[in-house]
């Protein structure tokens, strides 16, 4: 065999450990498809589908390669079923057919790779090794979440509140008790109530989530509870509700306060007794469910409007988890982007792995308006058009700055990524002016981040002169935080005020 080129070589010098499995019914693809990955891989060979079964049963793989038409049993088949058993490992499917449905579905199926017979050596190593570059992310981001978790699957942080309240979480998730779960959009209210139904006795039945904003009121309350037949126009069929569709396991009421006043009486009966009617009928049903709701409403100022029944409050303020903003947890900021670079970076396939300084300042020194959501969205886009290893910049927005950059202008500095800061004229640099961006990878996580925060917080105080309202509004958090982050890091709003002009002589 011809050496292989450097750009098809395996994925590091552990290789040999990996495993890979090959499935076909012709013996010579299978002893090509070997001869090109056991220099590096162990691979191990199957004829039939039964026979790629049994062997899975027996050993771990972490690739499988399947023929789409096998004799005994379908490839797609095949690979619905052992993604079932063995989650964790890659499927590769072959096929020597131009089937644009096939591909679909094994797009579907989440199946890492197609390859089209006849394929080069070239192109079996290569998807092998992409295969295995995405378990290795894969497996980092797994590890990244058990190192900062908050006590719940999904919830990476290292902010001390939001692990206060992932704790409470997991206690209340031991429990039947009605959760609800408020905060801004996109503050991560959905993964929140998935994990605490991960972690509940509930959790091997139905997670089920009912948006109270996506459908009219009418159908609100058929959605909910469901409805008999002829129970009204276009009611051809009998339903099932949420509510039953959730029977043994979760039901989520997503931005409830979005629910109409009307129906809030029906809702407080079922949460009272847990039993209901369906729409149109007079059989009184019963639900096993735990209920959690979630709303970025601030429910006791919609009870004191009149939108809201103040008994529904006290009935779903049993246990409370006010999710924090983004914007207040400046340490989750780059462990978050960190995970969402890794988890992008595996799902389409780049090589990027890492931010530059600059790529991490602006993150550090964006506002997040949109909160986890809008930083997911953001590292997804850029990783999907990076076109190197490394992410240098960002296509951020000034929400609202007085100084509005250019779009993708990193916020608080200049149009050029590596830019220094702008120049603050003949006066005297104050505190954390003028100081290097403190980027050292020696550094701990914590130091860096309240370095960072130091920096940030002196440019906006410096553009400010000083004026502690002003500030604070660009820094999106409210004047008492901003004293007591000032207060922190020994900055003085006089150090930041413009000095007076000198009398002539």
């Amino acid at each position: 065999m011809n050496q292989a080129s450097p750009a098809i070589t395996a994925t590091s010098p552990q290789s040999s450990k990996y495993r890979v499995l090959v499935l076909d019914d012709e013996w010579s693809t299978l002893e090509r498809i070997k001869s090109v990955l056991e220099p590096d891989y162990k691979v191990t060979l199957a004829g039939r589908a039964a026979e790629a079964a049994k062997l899975m049963a027996k050993s771990q793989f972490h690739v499988v390669l399947s023929d789409v038409r096998m004799p005994d049993q379908d490839g797609l088949a095949l690979v619905t079923e052992l993604k079932k058993e063995y989650p964790n490992t890659q499927y590769i499917l072959m096929t020597a057919f131009s089937d644009i449905e096939d591909t679909i579905t094994a797009l579907r199926l989440g199946v890492a790779d197609y390859l089209r017979k006849p394929f080069s050596k070239g192109e079996v190593l290569h998807a092998v090794n992409r295969c295995l570059e995405r378990r290795r992310l894969e497996e980092e981001v797994a590890i990244l979440r058990q190192e900062h978790g908050g006590d719940l699957p999904g919830i990476i942080t290292a902010d001390t509140r939001m692990q206060h309240l992932c704790r409470l979480a997991r206690t209340a998730a031991a429990t039947d008790a009605t959760i609800l779960i408020s905060g801004d959009t996109g503050t991560g209210k959905g993964m929140m109530s998935q994990g605490i139904h991960e972690v509940s006795h509930r959790r091997h039945r139905s997670l089920v989530v009912i948006d109270c904003t996506s459908m009219p009121a009418t159908l609100i309350e058929s959605e909910l509870f469901g409805h008999e037949r002829g129970s009204f126009t276009g009611a051809v069929n009998r339903k099932l509700g949420r509510v039953e569709t959730a029977q043994g396991g979760t039901l989520v009421l997503d931005e409830v306060g979005e629910m109409p006043l009307a129906l809030q009486p029906k809702l407080l009966r079922f949460l009272q007794n847990f039993s209901f009617e369906r729409v149109g009928g007079t059989k009184r049903l019963e639900a096993d469910v735990r209920v959690i709701a979630c709303t970025n409403r601030d429910l006791a100022q919609a009870v004191k409007d009149g939108v809201f029944r103040q008994d529904l409050f006290y009935r779903l303020h049993v246990i409370h988890v006010p999710l924090p903003p983004l914007r207040e947890r400046s340490q989750d900021i780059l462990l978050l982007a960190e995970s969402f670079l890794k988890k992008y970076a595996a799902k389409y396939n780049r090589p990027v792995h890492s931010m530059s300084k600059n790529a991490q300042a602006q993150l550090m020194a964006h506002p997040w308006p949109g909160n986890v959501r809008e930083l997911e969205h953001c590292m997804e886009r850029a990783v999907i058009l990076c076109s190197n290893n490394r992410l240098d910049r960002f296509e951020l927005s000034d929400y609202g700055a007085s100084d509005t950059p250019l779009a993708g202008q990193p916020l608080g500095w200049n149009s050029r990524p590596d830019s220094a800061p702008p120049d603050q004229g003949s006066n005297p640099a104050p505190p954390g002016m003028g100081e290097d961006l403190p980027f050292s990878m020696d550094m701990p996580l914590n130091e860096y981040l309240t370095k960072c925060e130091r920096l940030f917080l002196s440019e906006a105080l410096g553009k400010n002169q000083g004026n502690i309202g002003q500030t604070a509004k660009d820094c999106g958090i409210n004047p008492k935080t901003l004293y007591l982050k000032m207060n922190r890091h020994s900055l003085r709003r006089q150090d930041f005020k413009a000095a007076p002009p000198k009398k002539s002589t």
